[in-house]
């Protein structure tokens, strides 16, 4: 597609190349997997956050991060990947990025579009045990 490009690079490690690099990064259910070995990766139990962080520096100050991951209650699940509480990812996203939007597809695969949060539901994760939360993230 026209001005669209595909650069590959290893998001557990800094590559100073990329830093402010582009406008716009999609990370789609990959973010849960990463330091938990399952593809060969090394064990990082704080994998999740270097690859945000890195993504992070990546990216341009007001380019976009579209996040999907598995969300409920927080937990490893043993060989397989990560599901994240909806306030732990607020509070991991809050200093670097401004909440756009927020969808969600529940444990029954119904999809939730531009939901507004409120404290209560987050706290309740929207009642997802393994629901896929959907994050449009602005850089500030």
């Amino acid at each position: 597609m026209k001005n669209i490009s595909f650069q590959k690079t290893d998001l557990m490690k800094p590559n100073k190349e990329m830093f402010d690099y582009c406008d716009s990064i999609s990370s789609l259910h990959a973010i849960e997997h990463f330091g938990l070995g399952r593809y060969g990766d090394p064990i990082d139990y704080f994998g999740h956050i270097k690859a945000i962080k890195n993504i992070t520096s990546m990216l341009k100050k007001g380019g976009f991060f579209y996040f999907s991951v598995p969300i409920g209650k927080q937990r490893i699940e043993f060989n397989a990947h990560r599901v994240f509480s909806i306030k732990y990812l607020l509070d991991l996203f809050e200093h670097n990025y401004s909440l756009i939007s927020f969808s969600y597809v529940n444990d029954v695969g119904d999809l939730f579009e531009n939901v507004e949060l409120n404290q209560e539901e987050v706290s309740k994760n929207y009642g997802c045990t393994y629901g896929c939360g959907i994050f449009k993230l602005l850089k500030l």
